[in-house]
């Protein structure tokens, strides 16, 4: 068997073949869209290893499918891990700490000048970006929402009415 083939099969048994699972199963448009929406927006936090309990909390909160919240949120891990970067730096200069470097050269040496110092300011420079995240949740979450409900009330199938 080839690599593409390898790929091609690997993308259709752990990515396509879930995504569908979860289509079949009767979720309504409105809760697919939410879950879609929560675990999306969830699972971008700069802050790793969080994403499954805050999914798993958010999704039992709303009530929605909780495997298929946190299954998205796993979905969009590289988005996660591109865009914790960019949530850091605009944390930093959101709150004023200029004072944070970022390059590889500079937390060497704050890490062999003094590490508990070195974990401190990392510390806030983790938590300026999930405060930035934190303030972009709301209005991507529901933005997200907004587009995906038409796509998915076109897509899912219509529930039979069952004739009494």
């Amino acid at each position: 068997m080839s690599i593409s083939g390898v790929i091609s099969n690997f993308f259709k048994r752990r990515v396509s073949q879930p995504v569908l699972n979860l289509l079949r199963q009767g979720m309504t448009p409105r809760k697919l869209a939410a879950t879609v929406a929560a675990g999306t927006v969830i699972g971008i936090m700069p802050a790793l290893g969080l994403t499954t309990i805050l999914c798993t909390a958010v999704a039992a909160r709303f009530r929605l499918n909780i495997a298929a919240t946190v299954l998205v949120s796993y979905l969009v891990q590289p988005l996660q891990l591109l865009l914790a970067l960019p949530f850091i730096r605009m944390g930093i200069s959101l709150f004023g700490l200029s004072e944070l470097r970022l390059s590889i050269t500079e937390m060497q040496a704050m890490f062999k000048a003094d590490w508990l110092y070195a974990l401190n300011k990392l510390w806030q420079a983790c938590l300026a970006g999930v405060s930035v995240w934190g303030l972009m949740a709301l209005p991507l979450g529901g933005l997200l929402y907004v587009l995906l409900l038409p796509v998915f009330k076109r897509v899912l199938p219509k529930p039979q009415e069952s004739v009494v």
